[in-house]
């Protein structure tokens, strides 16, 4: 009987630090400049270019003028394609980037964008978010976004174009 008891409460906390370990018990959260950047990906990007293939970085926001390398700033990376939306690699990233139609230089494979979180308020619920676009050497634009968190969900609420070629 004892040792019945001593399994069973061996096995109840087993549980219970099964529970606690991060992944375990429910789903990992996001910081949220990653749950931003995927908003804007899935909400924004996604629905404004469905029509082309694309590859999109998240990058962070650079902290001077010694830190703009997209190999430093880049924090993931997605390729959609065919209408789906695939996780790559820096390495895969910079290979689409270099493809172009037929070796016309101005003619690219993929068009390229960049998401930065430029400011979260999480107090007050809301965040600005650019999107950077090339389309090819002369045609790209960055447009912000501010964003909002209306129960418990990103919503875009305003944009604004801030630049343009």
């Amino acid at each position: 009987m004892k040792r019945t008891a001593s399994i069973i409460i061996a096995l109840i906390l087993l549980l219970q630090v099964l529970a606690s370990t991060a992944g375990c018990g429910g789903e990992e959260k996001k910081n949220p400049d990653e749950e931003l950047a995927i908003y804007a990906i899935e909400n924004i990007l996604i629905p404004d270019e469905r029509d082309s293939d694309f590859i999109v970085e998240w990058m962070r926001r650079s902290t001077g003028i010694s830190d703009v390398s997209p190999d430093e700033l880049g924090q993931r990376f997605w390729k959609w394609e065919g209408g789906a939306l695939t996780e790559i690699t820096l390495e895969d990233f910079k290979e689409l980037a270099s493809q172009r139609v037929d070796g016309n230089p101005d003619a690219w494979t993929y068009s390229q964008h960049s998401i930065t979180v430029l400011e979260v308020d999480e107090k007050e619920e809301q965040a600005v978010v650019e999107i950077g676009s090339l389309y090819n050497p002369l045609a790209g634009s960055g447009v912000r976004y501010l964003l909002r968190k209306e129960e418990g969900t990103w919503t875009k609420v305003s944009q604004e174009t801030v630049w343009g070629s």
